[in-house]
């Protein structure tokens, strides 16, 4: 006598099927993509930022040396209208420095000078302050 063999599907197969792996490579696809695109531009961004620092830094630097000079030698060192120099101001390779003070009134009161320093080239950057005669 012949005996066929039974077999029988079980329906808990465990795994994954074509659909949810093929599902899984295009989600993961879209963020790799999304990532990649990010830091790129943060890649690209970065030489903008160091500039930037660079023209920020010589800004405050000036400035610090400006209002020294005012602790130092008093009031009457910067005069107004003026465009000072300073030695420490000394611009980094593609940017230059233009200082100015200027003469301002504040609630009618006119013995206050405005100094403004203002780096440009490769990046810019500027600073004003309001100096009194106190």
């Amino acid at each position: 006598m012949i005996k066929f063999a039974h077999f029988s599907y079980r329906k808990n197969i465990c795994g994954f099927t074509l659909i949810e792996i093929l599902v899984f490579i295009v989600v993961s696809s879209i963020l790799m993509s999304v990532i990649l695109i990010g830091a790129t531009t943060a890649l690209l961004n970065t030489p903008n930022v160091h500039q930037q620092w660079v023209a920020l830094r010589t800004v405050q630097t000036c400035m610090e040396w400006f209002l020294g000079q005012r602790h130092l030698n008093g009031y009457t060192s910067l005069a107004c209208p003026s465009t000072p120099t300073a030695s420490v101001c000394s611009a980094p390779a593609g940017y230059s420095i233009s200082t100015a003070v200027s003469c301002t009134t504040w609630n009618s009161d006119s013995t206050y000078k405005t100094l403004s320093i203002t780096v440009s080239g490769v990046a810019g950057a500027s600073a004003s302050v309001q100096i009194g005669d106190y």
